[in-house]
């Protein structure tokens, strides 16, 4: 599903105008007559409706979605600025209409009781808004939020900037939002997400070979993610590739298990882990499925020579500490492999931005908000404002496949475009959720896919696989082993 900004939906709306006639009375009637498809079928015939019209085109919307609502005999009040108001022709049009019908509308500065609606329709702003929300109307979305009704906003919560995560103080909070054409970032960008409930894209008569045309980027859901490959019955454990998992310490020594565990329940043909001498390798000996190695930080050689040799993709930094021994030799191999890399954690801490440039292998990284932060060197409030563009930015100047982490899931593929899941929950908060990812990516690489779909299926799946597993259990109970047990529900889907 495509991502627009406010500027290119603009530019987008104006060019079907001027090439296809599709004015923007046509456009306006089909978001409104959506927005009563919407709404019929959450009112019944006793719901009492309010619409909370702005001053702009989304009120226009408003306006539209009154007529029908009266024509189709439900219950609807609308509210309006009547003095403090700058339509443009198509919503001044269906204002008139209103007039015209005698249909009941009053000034918004009358409204005082909202608790007897069942339903409130936010249409006072659009994605027009670069400003916060003052006067009356910062009272009456106060006032519609501590309403007890269902509340669906008009293309975005009014409120929200259109291109920002971020939530400005005053903001509706919708159950529902009724977009139109393209997602806009503010609706899946955390925490302005939290803002608009459920999002509903409703096709108002822009065709998506036209929509396409202008820079986007992309929603992932379970209609456009990558498909699945078969396996072949003829296969072997080559047909799925080799995966070296290296990391671990005496402290973190489960983080690089979990992320081999991971690898294996994935599809992948077959796991070394390599870990540190001074651990034992009974600490990983309930896996029996899973090849060990030990290692000795001052002879990395070993490694590079079997990474170039044996396998397809190997993972580095998984719970391997930050001391200059760990740091060396991590730098060491980074440089010396030709091998896809997936990057965690401490491997990502040892980077600096010119030893990023080191590295002759194609690169995944998976950082959360603070690695990327310290990365880029920007404090990490400033990349929470612009996380998508730092992404991409980055991405392209590096070369490199950007897995960002945090509530959603931001992949920026280099001169590519940025991709964006927020499937998950709050059961992946914790610790291990990194190095479930780190080899869900490792596996599917090995297993022949493209970097791009590489990251996408790797969160796709994790986030997908702890919402199948909060089904049946309490988000904190359980753990990043549990949520790879869900792995096998979530292929099954595909």
């Amino acid at each position: 599903m495509y991502i627009l900004s406010s500027k290119n939906i603009y530019k987008m709306e104006e060019y079907v105008k001027r090439k296809y006639s599709i004015s923007e009375t046509i456009l306006m009637e089909n978001a409104g007559a959506a927005l009563f498809d919407f709404i019929k079928n959450k009112a019944d015939k006793n719901s009492k409706i309010l619409i909370l019209a702005g001053p702009g085109n989304n009120g226009g919307d408003g306006f539209v979605l009154m007529r029908h609502l009266t024509a189709n005999g439900c219950n609807a009040d609308l509210y309006y600025p009547v003095q403090n108001n700058k339509y443009g022709d198509a919503a001044q049009l269906n204002l008139n209409i209103l007039n015209n019908l005698k249909i009941n509308i009053d000034d918004l500065s009358a409204l005082n009781n909202m608790e007897k609606y069942d339903i409130i329709v936010d249409a006072l702003f659009g994605i027009g808004l670069t400003r916060s929300i003052r006067g009356i109307y910062k009272e009456i979305i106060k006032k519609a939020n501590n309403a007890n009704a269902l509340k669906i906003s008009v293309d975005i919560a009014s409120g929200l900037i259109s291109d920002s995560p971020e939530v400005p103080e005053c903001v509706f909070k919708a159950d529902y939002t009724i977009t139109f054409s393209t997602l806009k970032y503010c609706h899946t960008l955390y925490p302005a997400k939290i803002y608009s409930g459920k999002v509903i894209t409703a096709n108002i008569s822009i065709p998506d070979n036209i929509i396409s045309k202008y820079k986007h980027d992309i929603f992932i859901d379970e209609y456009n993610k990558p498909v699945l490959k078969s396996r072949p019955q003829d296969s072997h454990k080559g047909t799925y590739g080799k995966v070296a998992v290296i990391g671990g310490s005496v402290d973190m020594a489960g983080a690089v298990k979990i992320a081999a565990i991971s690898a294996l329940h994935s599809g992948c043909g077959l796991i070394t882990l390599y870990h540190p001498s001074i651990l034992d390798r009974n600490f990983i000996s309930d896996i029996p499925e899973i090849m060990t190695k030990s290692f000795d930080y001052t002879n990395p050689e070993i490694i590079c020579s079997y990474i170039n040799i044996y396998t397809t993709v190997y993972t580095i930094g998984n719970g391997m500490g930050r001391s200059k021994a760990v740091k060396d030799f991590i730098l060491h191999i980074l440089k010396n492999t030709l091998k896809p890399v997936i990057m965690d954690a401490d491997a990502i801490n040892a980077l600096s931005l010119n030893e990023l440039n080191n590295i002759q292998s194609e690169v995944v990284i998976t950082p959360h908000l603070a690695e990327f932060a310290r990365l880029i060197n920007k404090d990490i409030n400033e990349v929470k404002k612009d996380k998508v563009k730092l992404a991409k930015e980055f991405a392209d100047k590096y070369k490199v496949y950007l897995i960002l982490k945090s509530a959603e899931t931001i992949i920026a593929v280099p001169n590519d475009k940025v991709y964006i899941l927020n499937s998950g929950n709050t059961a992946l908060s914790k610790g291990g959720s990194g190095d479930a990812l780190c080899g869900l990516a490792a596996s599917f690489f090995a297993q022949g896919y493209s970097l791009k779909d590489t990251c996408i299926l790797a969160a796709y799946i994790l986030g997908k696989s702890a919402e199948k597993a909060v089904e049946k259990n309490n988000p904190a109970y359980l753990s990043i082993t549990q949520i790879i047990s869900y792995y096998n529900e979530v292929f099954n889907e595909f």
